[in-house]
């Protein structure tokens, strides 16, 4: 019998079973070399900018070939993009699902989910995340290893993403998947405690099957930690900010992604992507950006002062807000520079309640010598507020 993806799949209108027929198939290819090549001119297409990218990739990969991965690091740093391009880079499709506090094994595995048949209220089964995506998984392997089916799917296989992952009480919700993740003796079955038939007490995770999950290293009192018995079951992959020398080429690409969003999303004819990127104003923010990230990222051995680290995505976020501002500045060349305090204000200040209070006197010093006078405000009503609780 052969497995669907419709969205019967959630009330087990079919034969588990099938999926151990294609569970055995490992991932088709092995290359490590190859494979970093495509990943890295994936990534590139999709404007992701890596630290030590070629070494940083070739983890990735490796890790991959052998298992399930957490890439972890500070936000904004291209995490869950990354687990696209690696997806996309094996050949695999992939959907994401955003882990929570709420997650228990009802969301992990699943359980019985209340309906109404026929005007009457009753339990039926549901598949939670991991085997809904293994079945697809399975579903997809299935298809692609059918000679008349194949010419359709050209995927290998699909994977699933959960993003913020240590959101979630994950030891906890995982259940019996701890067992089926271990990776030692036999293989196992995920049984489902739940099903309502032979065919769907248990479900074979495809040895095709990835889980990436992704994991904010620096929210840590928003976060739940792992047991070392869970953190085996992975392997993690440290995803940081862009080296010094990249911020030149980062802050380009993040110029031209802001763009590109202004353009697709507002533009009314008159937006020209080219003359904001190349816009002496614009460059001018450029500058004191690359300053910002210079000062105050990078870890300072003299002081003793960890770094802040600024993702890339808070810079785009910066340039967007400077998109929306551009078509009316004046002909001054510094006409952006409100724009930039109102926007560091707004979407990067908010984000350094972590900080010690030498990264923030550190914040602050570099703020005053910028003459940047609401986000010194936005500073220091974030310092006051955590002083004070609230």
């Amino acid at each position: 019998m052969s497995l669907s993806d419709s969205a019967n799949l959630f009330y087990f209108d079919e034969d588990f079973r099938a999926a151990k027929e294609v569970s055995k198939l490992h991932l088709e290819s092995a290359n490590i070399e190859e494979l970093t090549t495509r990943a890295r001119e994936i990534a590139a297409a999709n404007h992701l900018l890596l630290p030590d990218a070629d070494a940083l990739l070739e983890r990735c990969v490796v890790a991959l070939l052998g298992g399930h991965v957490i890439l972890q690091g500070p936000p904004g740093t291209g995490k869950t993009t990354l687990a696209y391009v690696l997806a996309e880079t094996f050949n695999a499709t992939a959907h994401l699902e955003t882990a929570t506090a709420d997650w228990s094994t009802y969301d992990v595995i699943g359980g019985l989910h209340p309906t109404a048949k026929k005007g009457v209220e009753t339990l039926v089964p549901w598949l939670g995340h991991v085997p809904r995506a293994a079945l697809k998984c399975a579903s997809v392997i299935s298809r692609n290893q059918d000679p008349e089916e194949s010419k359709i799917e050209t995927h290998q296989a699909h994977w699933l993403i959960i993003d913020e992952f240590s959101r979630a009480e994950i030891d906890k919700a995982i259940g019996p998947l701890y067992t089926v993740l271990g990776g030692g003796g036999d293989d196992v079955p995920l049984p489902l405690w739940f099903g309502d038939s032979d065919e769907n007490k248990e479900i074979w995770l495809p040895k095709r099957f990835r889980i990436i999950a992704t994991m904010n290293t620096v929210d840590t009192n928003y976060v739940y930690t792992f047991s070392q018995g869970l953190s085996r079951r992975f392997q993690f992959v440290y995803v940081g900010v862009p080296q010094n020398e990249q911020i030149q080429d980062e802050l380009r690409q993040a110029t031209t992604i802001a763009a590109q969003w202004f353009k697709s999303t507002y533009d009314r004819g008159n937006f020209d992507l080219n003359q904001f990127t190349t816009d002496p104003r614009v460059q001018h923010v450029s500058s004191i950006l690359a300053d910002l990230l210079s000062e105050l990222r990078y870890d300072d051995a003299a002081s003793g002062r960890p770094g802040w680290p600024i993702g890339t995505a808070q810079l785009v976020d910066v340039y967007r807000q400077l998109a929306l501002r551009y078509q009316t500045a004046g002909p001054n060349s510094f006409d952006l520079i409100p724009a930039l305090d109102l926007a560091l204000a707004d979407r990067v200040v908010p984000q350094a309640g972590n900080l010690t209070r030498i990264q923030l006197d550190a914040v602050d010093a570099w703020l005053q010598k910028q003459n940047l006078p609401r986000s010194q405000s936005a500073l220091q009503h974030l310092r006051l507020a955590s002083s004070t609780g609230y």
